[in-house]
């Protein structure tokens, strides 16, 4: 039975155990990280049904649709012609009268496999329904902190026989905004272009996720830290004219992740460049970038970046009036960053 909090490890583990046959009676999947959530999906799929027998013993129900009745109706048949039959619950969170399945919890059939699948906001572990999964498996997918994301994608590189470049792998995880699962996507891009066992280097970064090499969040962020006018013009014209290219909420957030760490550089006055790259988790070649940005931004003036990328995302979901142009309102927030 796990805690139902998640981590890398946890989640290493419970593939592990999965590929290696070990399945429990219920599973609770809930948390943000899809990235987490479908492949612990996938291999309980694997590893409860084969092919042969999956049309009989695979049941798939979506909350919108569906009732609790019928799900617990079908997790109490007994398997045809197979030792298991696999239960999924996608979309648990639109279903009515969850509470319903209580009862099916309390003495599950051991030779069924429920899966409650409930991707985005968590189900509540202290309130019903969620007290009782939390006498099964539990997994909470919750995001990997920023720091920890370098290092897991590394290790995923290596898994599929390839290795990366320490700059090329900042420069994904700073464009995906840190989020594993957009990372991952990207990264099928890079490796259906390239040989099992080549190093995925800048180039193939900017060639086959579709970074321009000269106008990018990378170099925008860059001449803002320098606050060089006419370069982050440039580029901002540049990102204007190629909106598809550069999503306004991929920016905002690269944005605020970059000036976020920005803010924590300078609590760190008199700190080493070891103890701020391990805080911020950077690469010492972009060191010195953080620290331009600290010299040209006080305390002050970093607070009112954050507070106009924080404006800028309530205009973009419409919670502050906007006029509902993306074009004008990304050029809005950086020429505010700039005059801070």
């Amino acid at each position: 039975m796990a805690k139902g909090t998640s981590s890398f490890q946890e989640y290493n583990q419970l593939m592990k155990d999965l590929t290696a046959g070990s399945v429990q009676p219920v599973y609770l999947l809930h948390g943000e990280e899809y990235y987490f959530l479908e492949n612990i999906l996938d291999q309980i799929e694997k590893s409860s049904v084969d092919e042969a027998t999956a049309s009989f013993n695979h049941h798939v129900f979506y909350g919108k649709d569906a009732n609790v009745a019928d799900i617990v109706n079908t997790a109490r048949r007994f398997p045809m012609m197979a030792d298991r039959q696999l239960v999924v619950v996608k979309e648990a969170q639109h279903l009515k009268q969850a509470e319903q399945i209580i009862s099916y919890l309390e003495s599950p059939v051991p030779s069924t496999v429920l899966v409650w699948y409930h991707p985005g906001k968590k189900l509540p572990t202290n309130r019903k329904p969620g007290t009782a999964f939390k006498k099964h498996h539990v997994f909470n997918a919750e995001p990997l902190k920023e720091q920890e994301v370098p290092d897991v994608i590394a290790k995923y590189v290596n898994s599929k026989g390839y290795d990366i470049e320490p700059k090329s792998l900042h420069m994904l995880v700073d464009y995906s905004s840190a989020k594993l699962s957009v990372i991952v996507k990207e990264l099928d891009k890079v490796f259906a272009n390239l040989d099992p066992g080549s190093k995925i280097r800048e180039s193939h970064i900017e060639e086959f996720v579709g970074i321009n090499k000269e106008y990018n969040i990378f170099s925008l962020q860059s001449a803002l830290a320098k606050r060089e006018q006419n370069k982050v013009l440039e580029i901002l014209n540049y990102m204007c004219g190629n909106m598809g290219a550069n999503p306004f909420p991929m920016l905002l957030a690269t944005l605020f992740s970059y000036f976020r760490k920005v803010a924590i550089m300078q609590s760190m006055r008199g700190k080493t460049d070891k103890e701020v790259m391990a805080a911020l988790g950077i690469p010492f070649y972009f060191i010195s970038e953080y620290r331009n940005a600290a010299r040209s931004y006080n305390q002050v003036q970093i607070q009112k970046v954050i507070e106009i990328i924080h404006e800028g995302d309530l205009k973009f979901k419409g919670i502050m009036e906007n006029t509902g142009d993306d074009t004008a309102l990304l050029r809005e927030t950086i020429l505010r960053i700039l005059s801070a």
